[in-house]
């Protein structure tokens, strides 16, 4: 399953307990640029930033290949 930064930056929000739990009962992956995306927003919480920063250390981050396109575009 490969996730769009939208959906990981909500995950980091501790309101949305159900989507980490989504998240964590599949096999997520991330493209290097949700990585940039994700870490670089400008409204993460001190706590937020570090959840991501697990949550990267733990997922796959994809570089940007067509193989990354066309699996985001699917």
């Amino acid at each position: 399953m490969l996730l769009d930064s939208n959906i990981i930056i909500y995950a980091a929000q501790a309101e949305h307990a159900t989507l980490r739990q989504f998240i964590a009962d599949h096999t997520p992956a991330v493209s290097v640029i949700s990585y940039i995306k994700a870490l670089g927003y400008h409204r993460l919480s001190e706590e937020e930033r570090q959840f991501l920063e697990r949550f990267f250390q733990a997922t796959e981050v994809l570089p940007v290949s067509d193989a990354v396109v066309q699996w985001a575009v699917r």
